[in-house]
């Protein structure tokens, strides 16, 4: 595989990629259990692939290398975050999605791209509610609602009254898509919780031990996540904007650090807020950690002290996790990951940038496949349940025969917004290719005024 083009066949092997690890990840963890087919593995490893995949799609929207990108989503798809949120599966449905309207936000803050990405705007921004209203959806709208914003303070006078009202439809159609799938809910039947959340689910990974504590809060991300995003802080990196994201990560974090103090309700709409508040901290950690090793990457010779500092930190850390931790035997890879970054990153010097970028990417995938093969024989895939009495394999027709006897009054809020998508997208089509074609006048002016024909 090439991460090292510029073409689009490299992005999409670098993106299918990813999506292959996770399945083979998963395979792997139902091969040595024996507990789950390789058929049910494949389903559950269905939504963390595309979350990475698309994951992958949104750092290169900011402008992160292939190879970066490549790397965080496939960080962001066997994240123990998201593969623990399968025991909360509309939350995982809404987190695979998130990344799509994070792109479409940020595709729509370049002028360049503007035309192409702001008709299918208000679709990308209802995808990740295609779950229903949980949390993760509503954490991810207002994110992408912040990058608009964003956008819209950054334009010219001229620019942003036209930009204003495009974006305000977009809201209203985005809004009108959102409410339609929230009250059609389409893989509802599929998408049961099997018990209350609490604020310690997606951190204990399938430990004995449900209290939090420092490993579990090192452990959301990933190992390899946190020392890119240590990495990039160190050398205070200039891709991304260090104490924005940290602050989208600290937030993210605020509602389970926060649990001792104050008491979450078991029922309601905020009784999955501990457990989904943690994507604000993964994304920011992603976002750092891919900016982090691109920065890296580019200039490996400025600042040249954050490397003893990462291996100082990481040798110093090491034995404060097993010492914080309830089952210090069981983090033996969190510990082990960040060393092994810590002596690896000095290491492109003797081996030469290119060889290291192949050694760091098989490195990686190797040290992503240990937390999630001790996490997944005791994580419950989000499409394990059939709809409700039906057993059979394949049963699923019995939701779809019941979707289909809805009224059509039903689906005529999204199917509004379809045709709106495809109209507007049809007329910026038009209008652009109206602005690349060569006015008559200046063709006629151009033959009359070439040189005729040599008759030799």
């Amino acid at each position: 595989m090439s991460l090292y083009g510029s073409g689009r066949r490299e992005g999409i092997t670098a993106a299918l990629s990813i999506a292959a690890a996770t399945l083979a990840v998963h395979l792997l963890a139902a091969l040595a259990t024996g507990a789950a087919r390789p058929a049910d593995a494949a389903a559950a490893a269905a939504l963390p692939g595309l979350g990475g995949l698309l994951c992958y799609r949104f750092l290169r929207a900011q402008g992160r290398s292939r190879f970066a990108a490549f790397l965080a989503g496939a960080c962001y798809a066997l994240s123990p975050w998201l593969l623990a949120q399968s025991s909360l599966p509309r939350e995982q449905v809404a987190g695979a999605l998130a990344p799509l309207a994070l792109e479409a936000a940020a595709r729509c803050g370049r002028p360049d791209q503007r035309r192409t990405w702001l008709p299918w705007l208000p679709l990308c921004l209802a995808a990740p509610f295609a779950g229903g209203a949980c949390l993760t959806a509503w954490l991810a709208a207002v994110l992408a609602c912040g990058y608009l914003l964003r956008t819209l303070a950054g334009c010219s006078a001229d620019e942003r009254a036209a930009l204003r009202t495009h974006l305000g439809a977009a809201a209203a159609l985005a809004a009108v898509a959102a409410g339609s799938l929230w009250a059609i809910d389409p893989f509802g039947p599929w998408l049961s919780v099997p018990a209350a959340p609490t604020a310690a689910m997606p951190l204990h990974a399938g430990r004995d031990s449900t209290a939090v504590d420092l490993p579990s809060l090192l452990r959301f991300a990933g190992p390899v996540l946190l020392v890119f995003c240590a990495l990039g802080v160190l050398r205070r990196q200039r891709h991304a904007s260090v104490w924005r994201w940290l602050a989208l990560a600290a937030a993210g974090a605020l509602p389970s650090c926060a649990a001792p103090w104050y008491t979450m309700p078991a029922t309601g709409p905020l009784a999955a807020l501990p457990a989904a508040s943690w994507w604000l901290t993964l994304v920011g950690v992603t976002v750092l950690g891919a900016a982090g090793l691109d920065d890296f990457l580019d200039l490996p010779l400025r600042r040249r002290t954050a490397l003893p500092w990462l291996l100082a930190l990481a040798v110093a850390g090491a034995p404060l996790v097993a010492l914080a931790s309830r089952e210090p035997a069981r983090e033996w890879p969190l510990t082990a990951t960040v060393l092994l970054f810590a002596l690896l990153l000095p290491s492109w010097r003797r081996i030469g940038i290119l060889r290291f970028k192949n050694v760091l990417a098989t490195a990686t995938l190797l040290a992503l496949a240990v937390p999630a093969l001790q996490l997944l024989p005791v994580a419950t895939p989000a499409w394990r349940a059939a709809p409700a009495g039906e057993t059979a394999p394949g049963a699923g027709t019995g939701a779809l025969q019941a979707l289909l006897q809805r009224p059509p009054w039903h689906y005529s809020g999204l199917a509004l917004v379809f045709a709106a998508c495809i109209g507007a997208a049809c007329v910026a089509c038009w209008r652009s290719r109206k602005a690349r074609t060569t006015p008559a006048s200046a063709v006629a002016a151009i033959r009359k005024k070439a040189r005729p024909a040599s008759t030799r």
